[in-house]
C-alpha cells in the first residue's frame, strides 16, 4: 500500500498519509507536490486541505433562507450575491436531508430572478464591456478593448454552472479573479458558445461545430488586426508546442457537458464532476499557459438545471421541432409559428412555465418536455443555466 501511494503521491511523507480519507488523497494528487515534503510539513498539508473542505461543517438552512429573504428584499438585487449564496447551497448539501429544502429556496430565487429578466435582459445585451462583460456575447469586445497587445487564452467549458465552478476555482492556480455573467437566453449551447466566439448576437442559422467556432475565433481577431499564426483554436485537445507564437488562444472542453447529460440528478453530477477535475489536465493546461505568458479566462456557455419532466411531445407536437439542432429538453425550436400557437392553445397550463420568444418555446422553471422524474440539463432561462463564471486567472501579485 504504501509503495502504491509512493508512486501517485511523490514527495509527499508517505506514513503520514496512510490512514488518511480518499478525499484527502485525491486532492494531494491533484495539487502536484513538487518539493519534498517532511512529515511536518505532510500533516501541516493535510490540515490545510482539511479546512479547506467546503462540504465538511454542517449547512446552516436556517441562515441560508433568511439571507435568501434579505437579498430579495433589496431594492436593486445583486444577483453576483445571489448566485454564489445560491451555488454554495447547492454544492453543500446535494445528497443531504437540506436539499429539497435549498430547492424550494432556489424556486424563489428564481421567480424573482425571471421577474428581473422580464425587463433587464435586454439592457444586459446591450450593456458596455469596456470595464467588464455583463454577457458572453460581449466576451470578445472586452479582451480586445483590454487586451489587444497581450497574450490571451480563452477557456471555455461547456456546461459548467456556477456550483460546478466552485469546485474547480479549488485547483485552479495563480491568482484568480472570478464574476458572474450572463449566457445567451434559451441556453443552448448553438446559440450561447456561438455568442461567444462571434462576439455579438448569435445567429439561428448558424451550425454548431468546431470548425464553425473556429472560423468565427480567428475571423475576430483578424479583423483586430492579429495575424493568423498568432492565432489558434483547440477543442479537447491542448496542444503546447506553438504556445510561444500564439497570442490569441481558444481552448473548448467539452466532456463536462457530456457528464451532465448523462446524469439523472445533481447527486450524479456532483460525483462525475469531482472525476472530471481530478482526471482532466485543466490546472496543468492553466499553468503552461501562464508560464507561456497567457492571461488566462475561463467561462462557461451555459449552466444547467436538475429538472423534472413536464411530460413528452406527442408525435404530433414535434413535428416542426429540432430546427436548431439542440439536444435540449427544455428548449423547442418551430419551423412555423402557428405550430407553437397550437401547443400553448392545446395546453393552456403551460403558457406559465415557459417564455416564447419568435419560433422558440422555453421554460424558465425547472420543467422538461420529458417524462423524466429526474433529469440534468440546459437550454432554458433559469438562473442555474444562465448565470455563470467568468474567470481571469493571472501570475500577477
Amino acid at each position: 500500500m504504501e509503495w502504491n501511494l509512493a508512486y501517485y503521491l511523490k514527495n509527499i511523507h508517505i506514513p503520514s498519509v496512510i490512514n488518511e480519507p480518499l478525499d484527502i488523497l485525491e486532492k494531494i494528487f491533484v495539487k502536484q507536490i513538487f518539493k519534498k515534503h517532511s512529515r511536518r510539513e505532510t500533516e501541516q498539508l493535510i490540515a490545510e486541505l482539511q479546512s479547506l473542505a467546503p462540504y465538511a461543517k454542517p449547512f446552516d438552512l436556517a441562515s441560508f433562507e433568511y439571507q435568501v429573504k434579505q437579498d430579495l428584499s433589496e431594492e436593486i438585487i445583486n444577483w453576483g450575491v445571489v448566485i454564489r449564496r445560491t451555488a454554495e447551497a447547492v454544492r453543500d448539501t446535494i445528497g443531504t436531508e437540506e436539499f429539497t429544502a435549498v430547492i424550494n429556496s432556489v424556486t424563489e430565487i428564481n421567480n424573482a430572478f425571471q421577474d428581473y429578466l422580464a425587463i433587464g435582459y435586454s439592457q444586459i445585451k446591450n450593456a458596455s464591456a469596456v470595464k467588464k462583460p455583463k454577457i458572453v456575447s460581449k466576451i470578445l469586445e472586452h479582451l480586445a478593448f483590454s487586451y489587444q497587445d497581450e497574450k490571451v487564452a480563452l477557456i471555455v467549458i461547456d456546461g459548467l454552472s456556477w456550483w460546478q465552478y466552485m469546485m474547480l476555482k479549488e485547483v485552479l492556480p495563480a491568482k484568480i479573479t472570478d464574476d458572474v455573467i450572463f449566457s445567451w437566453i434559451p441556453s443552448i449551447t448553438q446559440l450561447s458558445r456561438q455568442a461567444i466566439f462571434r462576439g455579438c448576437t448569435p445567429l439561428p442559422e448558424y451550425k454548431q461545430s468546431p470548425q464553425s467556432e473556429e472560423k468565427l475565433w480567428k475571423d475576430f481577431w483578424k479583423s483586430k488586426g492579429t495575424n493568423e499564426f498568432e492565432i489558434a483554436y483547440l477543442h479537447q485537445n491542448f496542444q503546447e508546442d506553438r504556445l510561444h507564437v500564439l497570442s490569441k488562444l481558444a481552448l473548448v472542453y467539452k466532456d463536462l457537458d457530456d457528464k451532465m447529460h448523462a446524469s439523472t440528478d445533481y447527486h450524479d453530477l456532483k460525483g462525475l464532476t469531482e472525476n472530471w477535475i481530478q482526471r482532466s489536465n485543466i490546472r496543468n493546461d492553466v499553468q503552461k499557459l501562464l508560464a507561456n505568458g497567457f492571461t488566462v479566462f475561463l467561462t462557461s456557455d451555459h449552466g444547467n438545471i436538475q429538472a423534472q419532466g413536464w411530460r413528452n411531445l406527442t408525435g404530433r407536437e414535434k413535428l416542426g421541432t429540432n430546427k436548431s439542432g439542440s439536444r435540449s429538453q427544455r428548449h423547442l425550436e418551430y419551423t412555423d409559428q402557428w405550430l407553437i400557437d397550437q401547443l400553448l392553445s392545446d395546453n393552456p397550463g403551460l403558457t406559465e412555465n415557459v417564455i416564447k420568444e419568435n419560433q422558440s418555446l422555453y421554460f424558465k422553471n425547472n420543467f422538461s418536455f420529458s417524462s423524466a422524474s429526474s433529469l440534468v440539463t440546459h437550454g432554458g432561462a433559469h438562473i442555474l443555466e444562465v448565470l455563470i463564471p467568468f474567470v481571469k486567472i493571472s501570475n500577477e501579485k
